[in-house]
Order: C-alpha cells, then structure tokens, then sequence
C-alpha cells in the first residue's frame, strides 16, 4: 500500500501558506506531511515576513481529535524562520485521504495571543478522486455572534451521509464543530455553524476551514474548503436595525398623510375663515 507525502493540491488559497496577521506580524505555515510506521510525521516551516518580532511561537499538529505542541521559541523576527518535527499516531487507517491541521500560537509585543492556521489532507494508498465538493463557505460580518453557512454538493448518483468539522483560530469559538449532514444522489445540502466571538479583535480577518468526510467501500475520503470571517465592533440598536427603523419611520409618515387627506376630504378639517 503506498503512502503519498507531502500537502494534496486542494483549492486556490487552501494550500497557499496560512497567514495570520497582528500589526505587521505575518506568519506563514509550510508543512511537509508522511504517514510511516502508524504515525503521521509532520516537519513544518514557520515564517515571520512581517516586520515586528512574533513572541513565543508554537507549533501544533492535529489529527483525528488528538493534538501535539511542539517547543516554543521565544522570539521570531521580521524574515526569521522556524522549524519543528511533531508527530501523532496514526494506526489503523484505511485507505483514502484524511485532514490534518497545523496551527502556530503567537503572541504580539503586548503579550496579547493569535492563532494562524493550516489545513490539508494526507493520502494512503491510490484511492479515486472524492465525490463531493464544499460549494460555499461564508460567513457574515461576525461581533459578538453569528453563523457560518457551509454548503455541499454531491458528485455521485449514491446518497452520502457526509461528516462536517469547522475549523477556526482560537479567539472565535464554534459551538457545534462537527455536524452531520445528508446528501441524496447528485444534490446539494446546506447547514449553519454558530460562531461566538471570545477575543478576536475588530478589523481581523480570519482564516475559517471546513473538512468533510465519508466513507465509501472501504476508502475514506475528505475535501476541504476555506473562508474568511470578518470581526467588526459591536453595533448599536439603532445602527443594527437602522433600516427597519426608516421603514417604520416612512410607514408613520405615509399613515399621518393619509389620515390628514382623510380629514380634508371628509370636511372635517377647514380653513378658519375671518369673520365679515
């Protein structure tokens, strides 16, 4: 059986470097993955290109709901690079591609922590291309909380029964992070991840992935797809409903009108005329 190594071409921006920014700090994941003696071995490339230093810089791999964190380094400068070899078990698979993620924790010169992040799969053996795609993944302007809608698309005239893991930088908080949802032969499906703001600041931009999977005959197959999710300051009551507000506004005005066009025209109103 033969194992694939190294990151799968999935779509445009999955596979470019994961880049999460604080200030000018701009961090960049480059990870190599294998599978080899029941462990999934990953040796990942970290890179600040941004133009203050990054503060206790860690590596995470995650894999099948277990986790690994590798060393922290202290400090990562403008240009400067990191490296680190983390690995998990992975025993027992069968054939097909399975998601993986890496994550690199830092902090900015405050102190103050961000999460940039990496999604892929791995491939064992030579398993046929999966029939399944994430169509959409979008999520509205998020401040306190919100929904990310995530919609699939079967490619096969068999029902799938899909598993659905949304993914997200600490700071954000998904409260249903795996769903599941059916798909009948050649549909599309939808469902809705609620999201809660925990730390993220206003005016980030977070990488959000969702990885789906099912089992077909004996190979395990998952795509992957990627959003941005925008964090924005808290709204007031009158800005958040400043349209219904005019819609109400305008309904008053109309009703005022016509009932003054009612009072004219049924003579209740009339001119005061001055006496002779």
């Amino acid at each position: 059986m033969r194992v694939r190594v190294g990151v799968v071409a999935l779509v445009a921006g999955v596979l470019l470097s994961a880049v999460a920014r604080a200030g000018s700090i701009s961090i960049a994941i480059s990870p190599a993955i294998e599978l080899r003696d029941g462990l999934i071995a990953a040796r990942v490339e970290i890179k600040n290109s941004g133009d203050e230093a990054a503060h206790t810089v860690a590596p995470v791999l995650r894999f099948r709901g277990k986790e690994v964190r590798g060393a922290a380094r202290e400090q990562l400068g403008p240009n400067q690079s990191m490296s680190a070899e983390l690995s998990l078990p992975a025993a027992d698979l069968t054939p097909g591609r399975w998601p993986y993620g890496v994550a690199v924790d830092y902090t900015d010169a405050n102190q103050y922590p961000f999460q940039a992040l990496h999604m892929a799969w791995v491939t064992l053996g030579n398993p046929p291309p999966a029939k399944l795609s994430v169509a959409e993944v979008k999520a509205e302007p998020l401040a306190h909380s919100g929904s990310l809608r995530v919609r699939l698309k079967n490619l096969a005239g068999a029902a799938r029964q899909t598993s659905v893991n949304v993914v997200v930088p600490e700071g954000v908080e998904v409260t249903q992070p795996e769903q599941s949802l059916a798909l009948p032969a050649w549909e599309e499906g939808a469902l809705s991840v609620p999201l809660v703001n925990r730390t993220a600041l206003a005016g980030s931009r977070y990488p959000v992935f969702v990885a789906a999977e099912y089992d077909d005959d004996g190979v395990h197959q998952a795509v992957i797809g990627q959003g941005m999710l925008e964090i924005t300051n808290p709204r007031s009551f009158f800005q958040s409903q400043r349209q219904l507000l005019w819609i109400v506004a305008a309904v008053l005005i109309a009703a005022w009108l016509g009932f003054l066009g009612w009072q004219f025209g049924s003579g209740r109103l009339r001119r005061a005329t001055p006496p002779r």
